[in-house]
């Protein structure tokens, strides 16, 4: 049975499970004894399995549901033909991750540079970026190969190397956002953690996982200007005489504002939310239900045809799930038609691009905030000044589509322009980095003729 029979025939969850059933019946078999089908699968297959199906959890809207293993078993075919000993130096690339130097991994060029996989044509080293690293890719103009790279696709060689890991992102290319679609749910914990248990977990993490020299976890607070462990930015560092400020982290009653909006027009007032769990739906319950928001209650005089339709179709909506004790929000989609999502938290987590919108069909939750992430950028951009720590503004507002999309797939291209969408303003990270701004130096002034 082949490797790629293996992958489709093999739940994602039963990997690490079957790898070490493989490593101790190697380790178990006697001499002359013939081999079990598991252990004649080596130890480094295993991991070269477990390593492809760590890519496959996202999906590209307009993608096929098994593009990314076809074009995975496409590459094995052509690795095997052309140069057997690629497929180590794939497996060394991809388990390294990138954090130590790996040599070309090549196949032959076609004709017009592209290889084409179920009915879909691109070019090779943007397939396997996308399957192996960033599934929000989209085009060639996001990628620029690494210096050591002798076969990448700009030098126009027969070969062209498809080494994941000999091509960087490049930001600010002028693409639309990217449509996401997760093959999975993100749900939140059924018990919330007490906190002094919290924190007695979150300082072992810190001794055993090194987290940040500047946050003092036993307080709750964060030291501005201190050097962060966690290399965000290789090379720079911060002076050790600059003086620390600690800025504590409070949480709030209403843990965030939802306001609605039709268009670029925002209908009704902002309501502020204090329930762990609420309930945007479409309906029309004339009840001041402190757990539910029902947008048919809201009234339009400009509502076109389109908008209307689309509240028709809002049905259940979208459930939204606060976890104070971890500050984390999820979002589980409630509604026949999918929700769009557009997080900046979760794109940053999942190391997409910073405008990248999630789809979630009917029943598909998604961590949609993450304090750990919030907490992570504050500790760094603290220490760049002003202008980097007023940019994580961004990071605590989150935008909400019902039914219609928008992005590179979608005739929108904004959120403004989709006829029914929320926006939810968490109010714990705002007050924090308020909080943290007021205790740094201000930007450069600015003049009425500058």
């Amino acid at each position: 049975q082949s490797l790629n029979a293996v992958v489709k025939s093999v739940s994602k969850s039963s990997f690490l499970q079957l790898a070490k059933m493989a490593s101790d019946q190697h380790q178990q078999q006697q001499p002359g004894t013939s081999q079990p089908f598991f252990s004649m699968l080596n130890f480094d297959k295993m991991l070269r399995i477990e390593n492809i199906t760590r890519h496959l959890n996202w999906k590209q809207g307009d993608e096929d549901e098994n593009w990314a293993k076809k074009a995975i078993d496409n590459l094995m075919k052509k690795l095997q033909k052309h140069d057997k000993s690629s497929l180590i130096r794939l497996e060394q690339a991809l388990k390294s991750g990138g954090s130590s130097p790996s040599e070309c991994v090549t196949i032959p060029r076609s004709l017009d540079g592209r290889l084409q996989i179920s009915h879909r044509k691109a070019l090779p080293h943007v397939i396997y970026c996308r399957v192996y690293r960033w599934p929000d890719l989209q085009s060639h103009h996001e990628l620029k190969a690494v210096d050591t790279c002798m076969y990448c696709y700009e030098s126009g060689q027969k070969e062209i190397c498809i080494n994941p890991y000999h091509y960087v992102r490049i930001e600010g290319v002028g693409v639309l956002p990217p449509v996401l679609v997760p093959r999975y749910s993100e749900t939140p914990p059924q018990d919330e953690i007490p906190p002094a248990i919290r924190r007695l977990q979150t300082m072992e993490a810190e001794s055993s996982n090194g987290m940040p020299d500047n946050i003092d976890i036993s307080s709750g607070c964060l030291k501005l200007q201190g050097p962060v462990k966690e290399d965000l930015d290789a090379g720079y560092s911060v002076p050790s005489n600059i003086p620390l400020v600690q800025v504590p982290y409070e949480d709030v009653d209403h843990w965030g504002t939802i306001s609605y909006y039709e268009m670029n027009n925002r209908v009704g007032e902002q309501i502020k939310v204090s329930a762990p769990t609420i309930h945007v739906d479409g309906f029309t319950d004339p009840l001041n239900n402190p757990a539910k928001i029902s947008l048919g209650m809201f009234s339009n005089v400009n509502r076109n045809a389109t908008i209307e339709n689309t509240r028709r179709h809002i049905g259940n909506g979208v459930k939204l799930t606060y976890v104070r004790s971890q500050c984390t929000l999820f979002a589980e989609c409630l509604s026949d038609s999918a929700i769009f999502v557009q997080s900046r938290s979760c794109n940053y987590a999942h190391n997409f691009h910073p405008t990248t919108v999630c789809k979630l069909a009917n029943k598909t939750s998604l961590k949609i905030f993450d304090a750990e992430v919030f907490h992570k950028l504050l500790s760094y951009s603290s220490s760049r000044g002003f202008d980097a720590s007023y940019e994580l503004t961004k990071m605590s507002i989150i935008r909400l589509s019902f039914v219609k999309g928008w992005g590179a797939e979608y005739q929108r291209q904004d959120v403004t322009s989709t006829p029914c969408w929320i926006e939810i303003h968490l109010h714990a990270p705002l007050m924090w980095l308020d909080r943290v701004l007021t205790q740094m130096t201000p930007p450069k002034v600015i003049s009425s003729m500058s």
